[in-house]
């Protein structure tokens, strides 16, 4: 507001002394928020749990709770922006500083030697990720009246001028840290000394509350103050050491190169420790919030057709085989499975794209094999056996094994179940001196497909059919073992037998989840499995087959586990309907980060159609999760994917992570929900040429570079950088799309 503006809202103030400004009006709507929720905390108390409004009420004051919050963030933003404009308004020559991200930490007079120079006055101020240094100088005339209110920033920093003269950003410069530990030891005495005063002025106080003659004592105590107090001066007085910050920089002039220094001496020895701390804390904060990784480069974007109206991709995995790098793209419409085979090399293609079952896919996942003829250890077999045995698992129903085409279902007895599995067994080993690994599909019908990597899913050869219980929910491989999680709550173990081949005639079972809340996810890690059954994470250990310790992710159990990743001592997951991300500790399993995706998300979107814009971001949740080269990809409903550096967190955490990674945006997504995330290792190999003397080629060299890919799979396609609608390919909601990213 200009001069002018606020002299005429000061003279209509006046005039209207006994009524509201127009700020104090402004307000009021936003103040009756606080109000609304203690009237629900109120009525929440006074009604029966049983009572019908009892949900509603819960739920109502739940959504103003979070809109207060979110109000208040709001309102803290427009403050530190508006404090940026002040002081841009106040120091001369400073321009674009009140920026979004940034914000001011503190300022101080101090005294600068600059490269070795003459001492001057100067003033100093931090910022999230800046460093000013100005002239400074008292105004004349001290009659002059702040516009801004008594005690505020801006109205202690009017009483001088202020001139910029160097503008640092925090990420190039560094603390110069004495060569000796004389600081230290100054410091260390320092600190002594203002203890021992302490102290003493403690017995002053008590040698005066003594009946008995205490003169001489008092003297005694006086003198030995007055040394202290006098020992403490000559020590503060060389501040050239306790209260002087040495710092290095990358010049900031044009016509300059190299590392200059600056000494800045602050008031005292306090002062220079609190800069210090800041400034460091800072610098911590700033490297982490500012990733120099490179945006994710987008290698492919592969459209799958839907043959059927409903198909939507539900899971994918690549294979194992390292001559032949593979990626298997399940699709379903709840009536039928279809398989989509894309092959990664030379360049990305769908070599088949295949009807595989009736049902519904809702899992798959990568088994390695093993060299023919290799036998388990004796001693692991027998522990098995052991475990087994003692735990009185029962044993599934039996399995069953379909011919070579998907559409049939004769079922066999159990000794043509055996024939059939033997001989499948010798033809995988025929091909020579290693089985192949294989890919295992669970469906919605109970049922276990069992491929080999690779197999030609056109002619449907090799394949084993399981029939289980309950529906397939998850398949995971961890340390020679497939545990399968079915709906009725078990989880099915296999488990190669003696010549290497997968029993899969008699796995063992536990009762892990329950009927009403099933497995839904699992995680391998070291000697564990994390077991997701609703909102509780369960920690099964492989070992000894039993849950060992379980904790629950939220109050709420109507919202379950979405996504879990085990990311060295980071379980991050995210809950139903949601677009919070949490890390919980693996060993305390105590809440350690929570970051709210929703602002990224927005952020990317600014280019889409106001109303699309706001659909999404009304129903914003996480769907889909994956790691790569310690970088988490995170799916939305939006379409939006963003990436987030993994913060290293420690075996033993007492606190919660201080400095939240940073959440970035990918430009490219889907138009609709990403339905999952992958990552595969894709090993390239690089012929460099080698020349003679004459420069003639002589021989070649070859190494392998492995190369990481992140594939999604989702509802179209698009690019978050451009409103340009005329794509239409990429915004058809009848094309699915793979999007593939070097990362």
């Amino acid at each position: 507001m200009s001069r002018e503006g606020v002299d005429r809202h000061q003279q209509t103030a006046r005039q209207h002394s006994g009524k509201l400004a127009l700020d104090s009006l402004l307000i009021k709507p936003i103040q009756k928020f606080p109000k609304y929720e203690l009237l629900l905390q109120r009525l929440i108390k006074h009604t029966d749990e049983t009572h019908p409004d009892h949900d509603i009420l819960l739920e109502a004051q739940r959504k103003i709770h979070d809109l207060l919050v979110k109000i208040n963030c709001t309102e803290k933003e427009a403050v530190e922006l508006e404090q940026l404009r002040e002081i841009e308004g106040l120091v001369d020559g400073l321009l674009d500083l009140a920026t979004p991200e940034r914000q001011y930490l503190r300022h101080d007079a101090v005294t600068i030697s600059y490269c070795s120079g003459p001492r001057k006055e100067r003033a100093l101020f931090l910022f999230s990720d800046l460093l000013l240094i100005t002239g400074i100088k008292r105004r004349s005339g001290t009659g002059k009246k702040s516009s801004t209110c008594q005690g505020s920033l801006t109205s202690n920093l009017e009483a001088h001028k202020y001139k910029l003269l160097m503008r640092l950003p925090l990420e190039d410069i560094e603390i110069v840290r004495p060569k000796d530990d004389s600081y230290q030891k100054m410091m260390l005495e320092v600190d002594n000394l203002t203890e021992d005063i302490a102290t003493l002025n403690q017995v002053t106080d008590l040698v005066a509350k003594l009946h008995c003659g205490h003169s001489a004592l008092e003297d005694v105590v006086k003198d030995m103050l007055g040394s202290l107090h006098k020992q403490l001066n000559e020590q503060q007085n060389t501040e050239s050491q306790l209260s002087c910050l040495d710092l290095t920089f990358q010049s900031p002039h044009f016509f300059r190169s190299g590392t200059e220094s600056l000494s800045i001496i602050f008031p005292n020895a306090e002062k220079r420790t609190t800069w210090e701390e800041a400034f460091t804390e800072s610098k911590q904060k700033l490297a982490m919030s500012s990733d120099r990784r490179p945006i994710p480069e987008i290698v492919a974007t592969v459209p799958i057709r839907k043959t059927r109206a409903g198909l939507q991709f539900t899971c994918a995995a690549p294979t194992l085989e390292e001559n032949r790098k593979e990626v298997w793209v399940c699709n379903s419409d709840g009536y039928v499975g279809q398989l989509c085979v894309l092959s990664l090399t030379p360049e990305p293609n769908v070599t088949s794209c295949n009807g595989v079952c009736s049902a519904r896919i809702l899992c798959i996942t990568s088994v390695p094999g093993v060299k023919a003829g290799q036998s388990m250890s004796p001693s692991r077999s027998k522990k098995s056996g052991r475990t087994r045995r003692s735990r009185n698992q029962r044993r599934l129903k039996p399995m069953y094994f379909d011919s070579s085409s998907s559409t049939e279902e004769d079922m066999r007895g159990p000794s043509e179940e055996r024939q059939t599995s033997s001989e499948t067994d010798r033809c995988s080993e025929e091909g020579g001196d290693r089985q192949p690994s294989t890919m295992w599909l669970g469906t919605e019908d109970g049922c276990i497909h069992v491929y080999n990597s690779t197999d030609n899913i056109r002619t449907k050869k090799n394949k084993i059919k399981v029939q289980l219980g309950a529906a397939i929910l998850c398949i995971v491989y961890s340390e020679g073992r497939v545990y399968v999680s079915l709906a009725n709550g078990d989880l099915a173990i296999f488990e190669r037998d003696p010549n290497a081949s997968w029993n899969t005639s008699s796995p063992s079972t536990l009762s892990v989840g329950s009927l009403s809340i099933p497995i839904s996810k699992m995680v391998p890690g070291a000697r564990k499995l994390l077991c997701i059954c609703g909102c509780v994470i369960k920690i099964f250990n492989t070992d000894s087959l039993s849950v060992e310790n379980s904790f629950s992710a939220s109050n709420d159990a109507n919202k379950p586990i979405i996504c879990t990743i085990l990311n060295g001592h980071g379980i991050w997951l995210s809950l139903q309907n949601t677009a919070i991300l949490k890390c919980y500790h693996a060993t305390t399993f105590e809440l350690i980060c929570e970051i709210n995706v929703a602002p990224a998300v927005t952020k990317m979107l600014t280019s889409c159609d106001d109303i699309i814009r706001q659909h999404k971001a009304a129903c914003l949740r996480i769907t889909a999760m994956v790691t790569c080269k310690d970088l988490l990809w995170i799916g939305t409903s939006a379409g939006v994917l963003l990436t987030m550096p993994l913060p290293h967190i420690p075996s033993k955490m007492s606190s919660k992570v201080v400095v939240m990674p940073p959440l970035n945006g990918v430009p490219q997504g889907h138009t609709g929900h990403v339905r999952f995330l992958t990552c595969v290792e894709l090993p390239i190999p690089e012929v460099t040429p080698k020349k003679n003397w004459k420069g003639k080629e002589k021989r070649s060299t070859s190494a392998i570079i492995k190369k990481n890919l992140v594939i999604s799979g989702g509802d179209g396609f698009e690019d978050f950088r451009s409103s340009n609608l005329s794509e239409v390919a990429g915004r058809e909601d009848s094309t699915n799309h793979l999007l593939l990213w070097n990362v």
